[in-house]
């Protein structure tokens, strides 16, 4: 424990840069961000010792709160060790585009932020939680309206600000009703609340909701597609990669310790949510052009699969077969984990062609791999990954994933049952396809083909620190798709010592012999994988030796040009058509200034795919809270008589109710 205090000491100090005088900016910034970097590596060797059991759990405590560590913490640590490491690293670099804006603040904001997500996770009692929560949820807010002087950064940030505090206050109500049956509210009493089953219904539906919106599940998620755009990009990528990991954390602490998932309609609840925000997560990811946007909602759907397959867990433990949610509830920390290396890499890679071209939109990028060839080598292994693509991490969770919905359909004992299995494994499947479809896109039109506009022109490859901060990520999901015994079984081993104490024996799965630790197949996934990386290899160093003939492609006899390229709008638009009664696209027709006296104007059409739940659901709520609002202002007269009165009258009340 004195090392994840210490962690948070060397936050601090990067914190200091906030106060730094203006003339060392830059230092300021290097020295900073260094010390992220040291106190996140700090924080994932020591999350690494205590999932090997040298650690162990242990407990710092300072009068009556305090700082813990178990397994299912250290998951979560070794994830913002991790991420936190490699991105702080990529931001050192990244960073410089902000000189003489707002540096210093952004980088003394980083560490502030990191450290308050080691803190959540490490919080042992709920006071500690929702203060370190707290300060993660403004230090974010802060971090996204960085560009405060853009009105849609400003719009996002505050948008970001007014949602994630409606989860905060579900999660204090949700730790107050458990605190009202316990002696305290340190996590070790909360553990054993005694509620009435009405109140912890309610408790459960609280802390969902919260841990929901936190984590961008549909219909919660409306304010994740444009805060993390409107952030900069490596602070982006900390919020999708590790902020989003840390409500799961969140959700799983109050599953396994506070409220038990013995109630089937909690696990429904829960995995019907994760497959509808999966599904939809993806659809809407493909037809974005903003390449942030398009991880935004990425994030979207992986958040839906990682709690398909907590709800999944949640179904066989109410079943009363416990034993047999190993699979679910292995791929929640397995997924969480992959998808933190995914999103970081993918996220500063979109960092690093903005910072190349000035563009986020694909529609005006193309042929980047010739100019920027480490980041088009990085970006593809992410994309392979997110892809759920053989020899990559990403293919691990969502396997996992599957073998426990598998195991749930054979363990199903109703009709209706095994209709929601079904229904789990179409979505599921289409969710797969989506998302290989939405990749290709992403690769194809930014790094391929032919440039689209002179932006490309100016593209250049990224400094060193950029560089090796993206492939440290790309390295670790090579290395955990390759051999994921170690990752696979560490997990499993936090769960089987978690309090829900599930069994370690009598399972088979792909990268396990039974109950033994021992890998199946990471030999044979090696020398396939090596043999893989050979033959790519042996390809790229003979280059022209493999091509025997160059010609154009035939273009029914005339020369193909730019412009008659796959664009991003016509490679989803066979997609966009099958779902155009759950997306309602909307084209808009605007004419142009008449450019030449004789000839007519130009016609201009844009697309538009607004998000459903915004149009139906928010936007409603928002006019019939503003039409209230100017209902209730006839109260507002600006007479000070008037307002003492309405306090007399309330003072009145309060003697009435408390003499009753």
């Amino acid at each position: 424990m004195e090392s994840f205090v210490g962690a948070l000491g060397l936050y601090g100090l990067g914190t200091l840069a906030l106060i730094w005088p203006k003339r060392l900016e830059l230092a300021a910034h290097y020295v900073s961000m260094g010390l992220a970097s040291i106190a996140s590596l700090v924080v994932l060797c020591q999350s690494l010792l205590t999932l090997g059991g040298m650690g162990g759990a242990s407990v710092w405590q300072l009068g009556r709160y305090s700082l813990a560590v178990d397994g299912w913490a250290a998951a979560f640590l070794l994830i913002i060790g991790l991420s936190g490491t490699a991105v702080s690293i990529y931001g050192m670099g990244y960073g410089r585009g902000y000189l003489g804006a707002r540096i210093r603040q952004l980088a003394g904001l980083w560490n502030l932020f990191l450290g308050s997500m080691v803190m959540v996770v490490l919080a042992g009692d709920a006071f500690t939680f929702i203060l370190a929560w707290e300060v993660m949820a403004l230090v974010s807010f802060l971090l996204v309206n960085h560009e405060s002087e853009k009105k849609q950064v400003v719009h996002a940030a505050y948008q970001y600000m007014v949602m994630t505090h409606l989860g905060t206050a579900a999660i204090l109500v949700a730790f107050y009703l458990l605190g009202s049956g316990a002696e305290s509210f340190a996590f070790a009493d909360l553990a054993h609340s005694q509620l009435p089953p009405v109140l912890r219904h309610i408790a459960f539906g609280c802390a969902f909701l919260g841990f929901a919106l936190k984590s961008g599940l549909m219909p919660l998620h409306v304010w994740l597609p444009n805060a993390h755009p409107a952030a900069p990009s490596h602070v982006s990528a900390l919020m999708s990669g590790v902020m989003l990991k840390v409500a799961v954390y969140g959700f799983g602490r109050f599953v396994f310790e506070f409220i038990g998932a013995d109630v089937f309609a909690y696990g429904l609840i829960v995995m019907v949510v994760g497959l509808v925000s999966a599904f939809l997560g993806v659809l809407y990811a493909s037809m974005e052009k903003d390449m942030k946007r398009i991880l935004a909602y990425s994030s979207v759907e992986n958040m839906g699969i990682i709690f398909a397959a907590f709800g999944c867990g949640m179904l066989l433990v109410a079943m009363d077969k416990p034993y047999l949610s190993l699979a679910a509830f292995t791929a929640v920390l397995v997924h969480s984990f992959a998808h933190s290396l995914m999103k970081c890499l993918l996220f500063m890679s979109a960092g690093a062609v903005m910072h190349a071209t000035g563009t986020r939109n694909v529609e005006l990028l193309g042929g980047l791999m010739k100019k920027m060839p480490w980041t088009a080598a990085f970006t593809l292994i992410g994309s392979m990954s997110l892809a759920s693509l053989p020899f990559t991490a990403g293919l691990v969770g969502e396997w996992l994933t599957l073998q426990g919905m598998m195991t749930l359909a054979f363990e199903s004992g109703t009709p209706e049952l095994r209709l929601l299995v079904i229904f789990a494994f179409i979505l599921l499947g289409l969710t797969g396809a989506l998302a290989l479809g939405c990749f290709v896109r992403l690769y194809g039109v930014t790094f391929l083909g032919r440039r689209r506009s002179n932006l490309v022109l100016k593209a250049h490859e990224m400094p060193f620190t950029m560089l090796l901060g993206m492939g440290m990520e790309a390295l670790v999901i090579l290395a955990a798709g390759i051999m994921p015994a170690p990752l696979v079984n560490t997990m499993r081993q936090i769960l089987v010592d978690s309090p829900l104490a599930i069994p370690a024996g009598n399972f088979m799965g792909l990268w396990w012999n039974g109950g033994q630790s021992e890998a199946v197949f990471s030999p044979w996934l090696i020398l396939i994988a090596a043999l893989w990386l050979f033959a790519i290899l042996a390809l790229t160093i003979s280059g022209k030796k493999v091509i025997v003939r160059q010609d154009v492609t035939w273009n029914c006899g005339t020369e193909p040009t730019r412009r008659q390229q796959y664009t991003a709008t016509g490679f989803s638009k066979p997609l966009r058509r099958a779902f155009d009664f759950i997306l309602k696209p909307r084209r808009e027709r605007v004419f142009l200034q008449r450019e030449h006296a004789y000839f007519g104007r130009k016609l201009h059409y844009n697309l538009l795919i607004p998000d459903q739940f915004t149009d139906r659901l928010y936007r409603p709520v928002q006019h019939i809270m503003i039409k209230a609002a100017d209902t209730l202002r006839i109260v507002q007269q600006g007479s000070v008589r008037l307002y003492i009165g309405y306090t007399m009258i309330a003072m009145v009340i309060v003697l009435i109710w408390g003499g009753m």
